[in-house]
This record gives C-alpha cells, sequence and structure tokens, in this order.
C-alpha cells in the first residue's frame, strides 16, 4: 500500500516554529503583538499553515530586488 504525504493545515507553536524557522518565542511575540493569527482549541494554540505563510510573507526583504517591481 502506498502511503501519501499530507501537508499540515495546521501547527501547534512547536511545528510552527520548526516549519517557519523561528523560535517559540517569536512566534508567541507575533500572536501577542497581533501579527499573526492563532486559534485555541482547548489548551492547545493552533496556526493555520496559510497563515503562518502570510505572516512569513511580511518578513523584510533585503538583497536580490523583488520580482514584483
Amino acid at each position: 500500500m502506498l502511503k501519501a504525504s499530507v501537508s499540515p493545515i495546521a501547527h501547534k507553536i512547536e511545528g510552527a516554529a520548526v516549519a517557519s524557522g523561528r523560535t517559540r518565542t517569536r512566534i508567541f511575540g507575533a500572536i501577542k503583538s497581533g501579527e499573526l493569527q492563532a486559534h485555541k482549541d482547548g489548551k492547545a494554540t493552533i496556526i493555520f499553515d496559510d497563515e503562518l505563510r502570510r505572516w512569513m510573507r511580511t518578513f523584510r526583504t533585503i538583497g536580490r530586488a523583488s520580482d514584483a517591481a
């Protein structure tokens, strides 16, 4: 039987930190400041994958000029 690879649609804080390369502290700080939207499921805090990607696209660009100029 073949196992299909499934991309997560949401991350716990630890998973969001791993996926983004940011620290847990940075993730919590972004949530607290309103930069990053999170949701609660009981005691668990989750971040939707598309929201994590949106937040990362807001980071300042350095180096090569953007193609969207």
